[in-house]
């Protein structure tokens, strides 16, 4: 069987542009983009080997085998809808798994990722909090944790996460102001801007290949954002330290923001994602964390290797 025939979402398009006359009014009530809207109704066609709906006309109309095809559509696709708003609406089918996420992250990149994960498993709920960890798991008040390294606490599952590091960052205006540093021992004549929070592991040393220096500073000044560390060095506050590439993309572009320190970087950690031994692979919890640490290592990941491309950096050589 062709996949757009069995592709439920096809037959509402289909339906409701019948109903509507208006790809667009079908497209809202669908809860779809125009554009895939139309796809889905084209290639329903392409695969029937037929045109359902008239598109010289306003308002759109069925053709001939259209009205044909509704007929019998509407015998099927009413109590198929009947169906699915009960499973919608069943408090007994739905899973609420409470996550939490260090802030920038959250910030950041979650409201993609968990509409992705709708898409998956419309039935879970995923109730976001942040800054949680450990102690919140072991507590039951939060079911999943994003945490910047890799615990070792009995009656845990771990699914390891990226391999993190940043590299120093700063704006222009603030390298006008302070000069350059050009190696890691003048750092202690600048401010640095670093993160902290939940267990997030402090910058202590920089390396580059086989050398490895400690971070001294001037001035410090703590977030618990990336998003606010990222502003922070915007507004030329001073050298940021922890800000991934993949928050930056555009200021990198703009070079609003510029690297620092000619490939040193932050020492390297690692980040995971933690649930409750008992939230196995096979329930919600468990099914869940498990793509999520796959995802959202793709994501980071890959906007990482952009940030480098955009500054022309081979990863291998820091």
């Amino acid at each position: 069987m062709r996949a757009s025939l069995s592709n439920l979402t096809a037959w509402k398009v289909l339906d409701a542009v019948a109903r509507t006359g208006s790809l667009s009014r079908a497209a809202i009530e669908s809860d779809l983009p125009v554009s895939k809207a139309s796809r889905l109704l084209s290639q329903l066609e392409s695969d029937i080997g037929t045109a359902l709906i008239d598109r010289s006309v306003r308002p759109l109309r069925p053709t001939h085998e259209g009205v044909r095809i509704l007929e019998k559509l509407q015998t099927i696709l009413p109590p198929w809808i009947e169906f699915e708003d009960f499973l919608l609406t069943e408090e007994s089918l739905r899973h609420v798994v409470r996550l939490s996420t260090p802030v920038g992250i959250g910030r950041f990149y979650l409201n993609k990722q968990l509409a992705e994960y709708h898409e998956i498993e419309p039935h879970v709920v995923i109730e976001a909090s942040i800054e949680q960890g450990v102690d919140a798991l072991l507590k039951r008040e939060i079911d999943v944790a994003f945490l910047p390294f890799l615990p070792k606490v009995p009656g845990l599952k771990i699914y390891p996460a990226m391999h993190a590091f940043t590299i120093p960052l700063a704006s222009p205006s603030y390298l006008r102001l302070h000069g350059a540093p050009l190696n890691p021992s003048e750092l202690c004549r600048h401010t640095l801007i670093l993160k902290t929070g939940e267990n997030f592991p402090t910058a202590r040393y920089l390396v580059l290949r086989h050398k490895k220096h400690p971070v001294r500073w001037k001035h410090s000044v703590f977030h618990h954002d990336m998003l606010n560390i990222k502003d922070a060095a915007l507004r030329g506050f001073g050298i940021a330290l922890d800000v991934p590439l993949g928050m930056v993309l555009d200021e990198l572009r703009n070079k609003t923001l510029v690297p620092v320190l000619n490939g040193w970087h932050r020492d390297y950690w690692d980040y995971s994602i933690a649930t409750r031994i008992e939230d196995g692979p096979q329930t919600p919890v468990g099914r869940f964390a498990a793509w999520y640490a796959r995802r959202a290592t793709q994501e980071i990941d890959s906007r990482r290797e952009e940030g480098f491309r955009i500054l022309g950096i081979d990863p291998e050589s820091l």
